[in-house]
């Protein structure tokens, strides 16, 4: 589930921000009642699932995506239809003439409607592929809008909550991603270590690395959190190592696609834990010195002893 508390820009409407872990919860049917917590916060909306992949057999279904104002005030929300382009942070980047574009192909009901503190909409999404459309994927983002209504202020705030939908038009697809780079310091004195990837879709639809497909990171026991990487698009994601204590590792990462062509990336980082080692030099050249010191003293004890026992000898006689 997606919770976005706020998304603004001046005079207009900020690209919604997507979350890439998306676990699609049970939508419950039109006729059903659902009241939901609110939240100490006059707006809080909700949107599930966080997207829609709508394949060759989902074709002449309706999807339905469940939209929950947990604030504590009513939204007036309009949900409008924007193409868009995958960022390379996984955001969405709205432009009009967005490449597969599926903004024609997609309608949605109702789409303008009101929703109270706690209280749920469920909207429908229809889904007609033209007989002439391109194999592979298709996309369109719909965002959920709630306007900034009338004020005196010059700021117009609009906030909402964006979900892309996929859809795939049936036939041979391919779905190849690369991996063009895979980068992280060359020597770290210890600690944890970022690691980042960059992932290209040269492929005609989206790919997941979700789960058991997760993109590792070999020799590292890690791997990059969960994202997609849309048709046409390229995706800069990291991940956090915790290395040994001291190593010369080598880290890589690899991609395998379906028709068995993988590509990889290596990455060697030299890890010495430079501020353990001086304390433990310090430590070694401090206990010298002491022993040094010990013995000089002692040196110094026998020979004022003998001195002593020298000059009582003399006296005697």
């Amino acid at each position: 589930m997606c919770t976005l508390v706020a998304l603004c820009a001046l005079a207009g409407t900020a690209s919604p921000a997507l979350a890439e872990t998306a676990t699609p919860t049970p939508t419950p049917s039109p006729t059903q009642t659902t009241t939901y917590d609110t939240l100490p916060t006059s707006f809080s909306l909700t949107v599930s699932p966080t997207r829609l992949a709508i394949g060759p057999a989902d074709a002449g279904t309706d999807q339905a995506i469940t939209v929950v104002n947990r604030g504590e005030d009513a939204l007036h929300i309009d949900v409008q239809k924007e193409s868009f382009v995958g960022a390379a942070d996984g955001s969405l980047a709205f432009q009009p003439d967005a490449p597969f574009s599926a903004i024609d192909w997609v309608s949605v009901s109702p789409a303008s409607f009101e929703v109270q503190p706690g209280s749920s909409q469920i909207v429908s999404v229809s889904v007609v592929v033209p007989t002439n459309a391109d194999l592979g994927d298709h996309q369109v983002a719909l965002v959920f809008l709630v306007p900034a209504g009338a004020a005196g202020s010059n700021i117009k705030i609009n906030r909402g909550v964006g979900t892309p939908v996929y859809i795939t038009v049936p036939g041979p697809v391919d779905d190849t991603v690369t991996v063009g780079g895979l980068t992280a310091p060359g020597f770290s004195a210890g600690g944890p270590v970022d690691v980042t990837a960059s992932v290209q879709n040269t492929g005609t639809v989206h790919r997941d690395f979700r789960g058991e497909s997760a993109l590792a990171l070999a020799g590292a026991s890690t791997n990059f959190a969960d994202f997609t990487v849309a048709r046409g698009s390229a995706r800069t994601i990291s991940a956090t190592w915790t290395p040994p204590l001291m190593c010369i590792c080598s880290i890589n990462t690899a991609i395998t696609n379906a028709d068995g062509v993988s590509t990889s990336q290596t990455v060697q980082v030299i890890v010495f834990p430079v501020v353990p080692a001086a304390v433990l030099v310090g430590g070694i050249l401090l206990v010298i010195l002491l022993l040094v010191f010990a013995r000089s003293q002692y040196r110094k004890g026998v020979r004022l002893a003998a001195e002593q026992l020298t000059s009582g000898s003399s006296g005697d006689v």
